[in-house]
């Protein structure tokens, strides 16, 4: 089957982190706390292709360039409400000061300095459960460009 201009199902506007007053757009020059990473997630938001507005999505976090974390699948109509264009969603920074990634190196996703974000996106298979993801082009499948955040060296950094 020839897949001809695809489009993925949905890309990544950017990072943020939220406040009590919405979302705030994550920058080098805006570090995020220790109590921020301890408490709150990282959101991103997704701009969702508006001609495949009925497919799911898969979504995988590429922290630190350490192997892909799955995140929940996204299905419209329940996740993700039908007709909206863009959704915001989030995920946790690995919640260990050192840690083994999948693949055996040690890695220290809480540790003060900058850290690289990546978001692949890509379109639900019907029979995905189980089996390999595919988030290739052909099939609907993005990865984000590099997103580097910085967490605060000292403790006590506010904004």
């Amino acid at each position: 089957m020839v897949y001809e201009n695809v489009q993925p199902v949905a890309t990544v506007t950017g990072l943020y982190r939220g406040k009590f007053s919405g979302l705030e757009l994550l920058t080098l020059d805006k570090p995020l706390t220790h109590e921020e990473v301890r408490r709150n997630p990282i959101f991103y938001e997704l701009d969702l292709h508006p001609e495949q507005n009925d497919e799911n999505l898969i979504i995988d976090v590429i922290y630190d360039n350490m192997s892909p974390m799955r995140l929940q699948d996204l299905y419209r109509g329940t996740d993700i409400p039908r007709g909206v264009r863009f959704w915001p969603d989030w995920f946790d920074i690995p919640p260990y000061d050192e840690m083994h990634d999948l693949d055996g190196r040690r890695v220290y996703p809480r540790a003060p300095g900058i850290h690289t974000v990546q978001i692949r996106t890509g379109r639900r298979k019907f029979a995905q459960m189980g089996r390999v993801r595919d988030f290739s082009p052909e099939h609907g499948g993005y990865t984000s460009t590099v997103f580097e955040i910085r967490i605060a060296e000292d403790p006590d950094v506010r904004e």
